[in-house]
């Protein structure tokens, strides 16, 4: 369980600007004095550092459909905030609690349960608008003026808390993180509802500019307030962002300020939203469950996302048969869509998968559902030449994506390509945080390159390997 970084970016922000302290010459935001304390470059740095050490704690969700879903709709609202970064990361965390974070240096994230709990796209997309607005006002930067005098060690809990909270041992990282902030959550509670309040404002405008419900907001709220009132302990995402009936209020009055707009779910949305649903289930009978809820379920739209998410859970217990026979019966216009295609490429020949994910990319060339099912069939195909390719245009195209580094270092594997399997099998590891295994690899590819007398490639390796050194220390 994942708490929301808000608080997250503070500590870690504040436990390494004590060494690291900027040169920058930009002026500071809305007259915050921080651009002087730490610079959007050191930002970067540190946010990419971090995202690496959440990759290695916490369990994620690799879906390329999941990927491509939640990038898509940042980038439809980050024209219309104030962000300034355009190289954003994105993650998802396989956790069912209600949570979403934005980490200093462009790193947007929320946990997949945060699905079960947002009705439409609008109200997902609140809460995005609303991380965005704290990225765009530096809240992280700006809160470390206020913790200047924070002992250092306290400083170290907290962060150790919190990859606690991200990865196996939530109950104790909680406790931990308890512990060292008691003498100072008042203070932290009220600066949080000053920037709370300035990123509902800001959210609320993105959304609106965006052609999205500014309505969505307080509904959103409303959302996350009924949720909170079925458990024990609130939501990792209310934690952090408290929701009160004035904050619901305020957004309500200033939504009011604007036309509401119909709101939207997309099939990428109500497919999303039906895997998150099942994926938490725990009952004993997935598949006789699911059937039970098609029989109730209403509208057409919703009724194809369970039936492919009936079709997925029926592959995944190795009836490929009755999920191929499950997804023929969906409308030809739903049967068209990428991540159906994709699934449906698992269910058959691979000759007949090939020219169908091909015929679909001229449709639709940038589907990252699509490029991945190609590179998958290519490789089931024993292509190794073709697959190598593919996935060598995916890490062009994604870099700092572990899985497609993966794809290839499998790839460069049965191509029998030692260097490159090497050497994306480093930069996996890397990017999830394991530098040690990383520089082995990485020194492997070098050998290799060496042995093979490329010199030129054994110092672009031997160049890289530097910086991934380097950037291990950073944090």
């Amino acid at each position: 369980m994942l708490r929301h970084t808000f608080l997250t970016g503070l500590i870690w922000l504040t436990a390494t600007t004590g060494v690291a302290q900027t040169a920058s010459n930009e002026l500071p935001e809305l007259g915050d004095g921080t651009s002087g304390i730490v610079s959007l470059q050191q930002e970067h740095q540190m946010g990419r550092t971090w995202l690496r050490q959440l990759r290695r704690e916490a369990p994620l969700i690799e879906s390329p459909l999941a990927k491509q879903y939640i990038e898509n709709l940042v980038y439809q609202l980050v024209p219309f905030s104030e962000v300034r970064q355009t190289d954003l990361e994105f993650v998802v965390v396989d956790q069912p609690q209600l949570n979403a974070f934005a980490v200093p240096g462009g790193i947007i994230g929320i946990n997949y349960g945060l699905l079960l709990h947002t009705r439409d796209e609008d109200e997902l997309a609140a809460v995005l608008a609303h991380e965005l607005a704290h990225l765009s006002q530096r809240h992280f930067a700006r809160r470390i003026e206020q913790s200047q005098k924070q002992q250092p060690i306290a400083i170290a809990t907290l962060l150790a808390s919190i990859l606690l909270i991200a990865s196996n041992n939530p109950d104790a990282g909680f406790a931990g993180l308890m512990s060292t902030q008691a003498a100072s959550i008042q203070e932290q509670l009220a600066y949080s509802r000053e920037w709370e309040r300035e990123a509902d404002r800001l959210g609320m405008r993105t959304l609106a500019a965006a052609g999205l419900d500014p309505h969505a907001m307080p509904s959103m709220f409303e959302q996350m307030q009924r949720a909170s009132r079925f458990s024990q302990r609130p939501p990792e995402f209310l934690l952090t962002h408290p929701v009160t009936q004035f904050r619901i209020a305020d957004a309500a009055g200033r939504a009011d300020n604007y036309p509401k707009r119909p709101r939207t779910t997309r099939f990428d949305f109500l497919l999303l939203k039906a895997d998150a649903e099942w994926r938490y289930y725990r009952g004993n009978d997935k598949i006789s469950a699911l059937r039970s809820e098609l029989e109730q379920s209403k509208g057409q739209d919703w009724h194809a996302a369970l039936t492919v998410k009936l079709a997925h859970t029926q592959h995944q217990q190795g009836h490929s048969d009755a999920a191929l026979s499950t997804l023929q019966t969906l409308p030809q216009s739903r049967r068209q869509h990428a991540a159906v295609l994709a699934l449906e490429a698992e269910l058959i020949d691979v000759e007949t998968a090939l020219p169908k994910l091909r015929q679909a990319l001229t449709i639709e060339p940038d589907s990252r559902v699509l490029l991945t099912a190609l590179a998958q069939q290519q490789m089931r195909a024993g292509q190794h030449a073709q697959a190598l390719q593919s996935w060598r245009q995916q890490t062009e195209r994604w870099p700092s994506d572990p899985e497609v580094w993966r794809g290839l270092q499998q790839a460069a594997g049965n191509a029998g390509e030692k260097i490159t399997a090497h050497y994306a099998g480093a930069e996996r590891l890397f990017l999830r945080g394991d530098q040690a295994r990383a520089l082995r690899q990485m020194e492997l590819a070098i050998s290799a390159a060496r042995k093979e007398g490329d010199f030129q490639r054994q110092a672009a390796l031997e160049s890289r390997m530097k910086r991934m050194a380097a950037a291990a220390t950073r944090l």
